[in-house]
């Protein structure tokens, strides 16, 4: 069993860790000075081995081992380390480092599916462990905080505390049991694998895309939002991230992007790929919009969230595509030339049970807008306008 130290906060309140005090802020540390350096060169196309294919080379292997260490519990070669520069620069393999993962699970899949002929779901099963322990739970630990925080936080301040504070509360555990349930009835009612150029179906090939598409998410969201300042613990460490994000160039995105899009095209075809992508970067725009609201910007928890919400938007796309495309084009044969008739959408269940939900989404929509809560700026003023007073009424007393 972990020995725990039992600490005490600075309002008196004692409470019991795993970790001593220090030990995070220990790890990775660095010179600032230096990294800044380092992030300055990077702004201007060099690094530190200067110019040529093979300084760029050496630059881009260190830049996805980096990111390899970052992701995953295996080693990367003694020469790399966690310097947020190459990290940054490093978020545009994001995807090929989930491919590489997804295929490892396909692998993993398979072998439980046909070899030992047990059913899907318990394959799917093994296929999460497999990467929970293979991640070391790196973005189910952003899931985690991040459901925490906007779930218990009233104000930006107050979910910025509960995201840094490293147990894990009721919003935590629901949003991470979850998201684990959903993923493997997913898998599990994909089936069994069947790998044809094109026209893959099954869930190995659903777990090699998802994972790739689903990373595509974080160089997007860095790129196109605020990057902001962590405290807590990781902070030392995280807060060089915040400099070092202009690393993240619209080229890298763009690479990125069409990894992403050729590797599902690969296995989906054109069509459905490109459907794909769509579906995903707007889950993402729609997260980053929500950062942007809640917290002003996006923030490493935040961004493992995003890249969980949207691999169940990825999974739930490929397991649905049918029934989006037989609903879509009833539909259309519905509707065409006819206008709208409420009788046309009770007489088919498809169409019925879209338009049910497409009125319940308007109506939960409008009721948050007009008879919810004050904004969220509104609430941190005048959380920061209590704090004034109460402080003065101790100074006061």
């Amino acid at each position: 069993m972990t020995e725990s130290s039992t600490t005490a906060t600075s309002d008196g309140e004692s409470r019991t860790t795993v970790l001593s005090p220090g030990i995070v802020e220990s790890r990775n540390q660095t010179n600032r000075t230096q990294i800044s350096a380092e992030i300055k060169d990077f702004l201007a196309g060099t690094t530190n081995g200067g110019w040529g294919i093979i300084a760029l080379m050496k630059s881009e292997f260190r830049t996805f081992f980096t990111i390899w260490m970052f992701i995953t519990r295996l080693p990367s070669p003694s020469w790399v380390d966690l310097h947020p520069g190459y990290l940054m620069m490093g978020m545009s393999y994001f995807p090929i480092a989930g491919s590489v993962l997804g295929l490892m699970y396909a692998i993993v899949f398979d072998f439980v599916n046909v070899s030992l002929d047990l059913p899907s779901s318990i394959a799917a099963s093994f296929l999460v462990s497999m990467g929970l322990y293979m991640t070391g739970c790196f973005h189910e630990d952003g899931l985690a905080d991040s459901a925490d925080g906007l779930g218990g936080g009233w104000s930006k301040s107050q979910i910025l505390k509960i995201m840094t504070d490293s147990r894990v509360g009721t919003f935590g555990c629901a949003a991470l049991g979850m998201f684990l349930l959903i993923k493997v009835q997913l898998l599990g009612a994909l089936g069994a694998s069947h790998w044809q150029l094109y026209e893959c179906s099954g869930a190995g090939p659903a777990i090699i895309v998802s994972q790739t598409v689903a990373r595509l998410s974080a160089p997007y969201l860095i790129r196109t939002r605020d990057y902001i300042a962590e405290v807590g613990p990781k902070s030392p460490f995280y807060v060089f991230m915040v400099e070092a994000k202009y690393l993240v160039s619209w080229g890298r995105l763009v690479i990125a992007t069409s990894f992403s899009l050729a590797l599902a095209c690969v296995m989906y075809g054109p069509i459905v790929s490109m459907a794909l992508i769509t579906v995903v970067l707007f889950v993402a725009h729609l997260m980053g919009n929500k950062g942007d609201y809640l917290l002003g910007g996006v923030m490493g928890d935040f961004l493992g969230s995003t890249i969980c919400v949207c691999e169940i938007a990825a999974l739930t796309f490929i397991s649905a595509r049918s029934g989006i495309i037989a609903t879509y084009l009833s539909i259309c044969d519905e509707f065409d030339g006819q206008g709208f008739q409420l009788s046309n959408v009770y007489a088919n269940s498809s169409i019925r049970a879209t338009f049910h939900f497409v009125l319940l989404s308007l109506a939960l929509k409008g009721w948050l807008t007009f008879v919810g809560p004050p904004d969220m700026y509104d609430r941190e003023e005048n959380k920061e306008d209590k704090d004034t007073t109460s402080d003065s009424k101790d100074k006061d007393n």
